[in-house]
């Protein structure tokens, strides 16, 4: 029986996208489905966090700046609940700096290329399952 990496069976992996800005979360949602990645979307922090609770996401994506609850108070909310790992975006390199105080394992500065978004995510859900 081959069990080298390629003949292992891959779990798709499920990502909740968190993003004002609608177009943008749209493209960026359809590119990583091209990557072979589930993407749900919510377009504030509040709704992501009710998506997140149904759809139990692998990694959570969020942007920074939004209204109603902003990316920040999501970490917060997801990293007292031990909620799944987050990557934090957004165009204010200083905000990205405070989402890693608070528990962001990744921080990327906007915009990002889905390919490397899609590199990132991956790595963060194999380190996450190997921490466990």
């Amino acid at each position: 029986m081959d069990y080298s990496p390629d003949s292992m069976p891959v779990e798709k992996l499920r990502l909740v996208l968190v993003d004002d800005d609608v177009d943008l979360a749209m493209v960026t949602q359809a590119a990583l489905e091209m990557e072979g990645i589930d993407v749900d979307v919510a377009h504030d922090g509040r709704a992501g966090l009710t998506l997140i609770d149904r759809v139990h996401p692998d990694v959570v994506v969020t942007d920074l700046i939004m209204p109603i609850a902003d990316g920040l108070q999501l970490i917060q909310w997801l990293m007292a609940r031990q909620g799944p790992p987050v990557i934090a975006i957004s165009a204010v390199g200083s905000r990205l700096h405070a989402a890693r105080e608070l528990g962001a394992v990744e921080a990327l500065v906007k915009p990002v290329h889905p390919g490397e978004l899609a590199a990132c995510a991956r790595k963060v859900v194999r380190n996450a399952a190997t921490a466990h």
